[in-house]
């Protein structure tokens, strides 16, 4: 039996238990009725019917870093497939993933596809529903189909290397992002994912490499500056770790994962005036981002809140543009660089890399 056939089974499985137990429940509830209905000498009393809680499914949450983020495939199986009998039109099914109706899209796109295996955009779109969805092993597979059919599909590669990196597969999904990136080496996604699966494979220079001529090609590609920035506090290069963040703060404004690990940074480079302002403008944006909140307790007891800036980073971040777009540069970082290798801040992970950035639609 196929992988996909054992998915669809469990799915299939997984929908009949839901349906008996709500029908065991009815029957019971219709049973106490019929008790109480035939009277009798006892005397009345309040039937109380305790339902059992069905389990439902936990809806995807999105995850702070940015990227579409996925549900733990573990903890949410997979619905089963919702039968359609009727032609699917590609655009029905596409509909439904823009709405944000993956369960649904999944559902539909496995009807497209069973109608079109030919089409390598529905195996490429029933991949992102399943994926948005947090079925990883049907994303895997579905996206798997897609590039077997189109090799040189690029947007497949990238997005079953994204898949394969959620899923743990770090050496599976390199070898798909260098293979995107060989067909189209001008496509930033190609070279940010193929940047993550380096930084992930433990190629921490190649990663750093491969984010900067993302940069070159576009200064302004948010993940990439918070990607880069994050694998240079993990060298203990803090001060670097300020440009890319810092321009990414000024393209993003108001992304608490952003501004805290640009309070990272800065808190390492040994600036926790600023720090503190990046950390309580992460707080600003999202005062339920834990991270945020206790680097600001921490730093508040540490320095005055009045204190005066000991960076300018509107100057540090269109220093670091230009830098990237080939400009000399305007200004530097000043202050306290950390040896290479020294590690990180100390205070917790700084890690919110949105490793799992939004896929791309044809």
């Amino acid at each position: 039996m196929s992988r996909k056939n054992e998915i669809t089974e469990r799915r299939s499985a997984e929908r009949s238990e839901l349906a008996l137990r709500g029908l065991a429940v009815l029957l019971g509830a219709v049973f106490l009725v019929g008790i109480a209905a035939c009277g009798g000498d006892d005397p009345e009393t309040d039937a109380v019917i305790a339902m059992e809680p069905v389990a439902t499914q936990a809806a995807p949450v999105e995850a702070d870093t940015g990227s579409e983020a996925v549900s733990d495939p573990a903890s949410n199986p997979a619905p089963a497939p919702v039968p359609v009998a009727r032609e699917v039109s590609y655009d029905e099914a596409e509909a439904a993933y823009h709405d944000g109706e993956y369960g649904a899209a999944v559902d539909l796109f496995e009807a497209y596809t069973n109608q079109r295996p030919e089409n390598p955009w529905g195996h490429y779109m029933l991949g992102l529903s399943a994926w948005k969805a947090g079925h990883l092993d049907l994303a895997e597979l579905a996206l798997t189909e897609s590039v077997t059919l189109s090799p040189n599909h690029v947007k497949g590669r990238v997005n079953l290397a994204r898949v394969l990196l959620d899923a743990g597969r770090q050496q599976d999904a390199l070898e798909h992002a260098r293979h995107a990136e060989d067909v189209d080496p001008t496509s930033v996604q190609a070279r940010r994912t193929l940047a993550r699966a380096l930084g992930e494979t433990g190629d921490l220079g190649g990663a750093v490499d491969m984010y900067e001529s993302v940069l070159r090609m576009a200064p302004e590609d948010v993940w990439a500056l918070n990607n880069l920035g994050y694998l240079l506090i993990q060298q203990g290069r803090y001060n670097d770790a300020v440009g890319p963040l810092s321009l990414a703060t000024r393209v993003e404004s108001g992304n608490p994962v952003f501004l805290n690990n640009l309070g990272h940074a800065l808190e390492g480079a040994g600036h926790p005036v600023t720090a503190l302002q990046a950390f309580r403008d992460a707080e600003e944006a999202d005062d339920r981002y834990g991270k945020a909140v206790e680097s600001v307790t921490r730093l508040r007891e540490l320095v005055s809140e009045d204190g005066e800036p000991e960076v300018d980073l509107v100057a540090v971040a269109e220093a670091y543009r230009a830098r990237m777009a080939g400009a000399p540069e305007k200004a530097s970082v000043p202050g306290n660089e950390a040896a290479e290798g020294e590690g990180d801040t100390g205070n917790g992970d700084p890690r919110e890399t949105g490793a799992t950035e939004g896929p791309d639609i044809h």
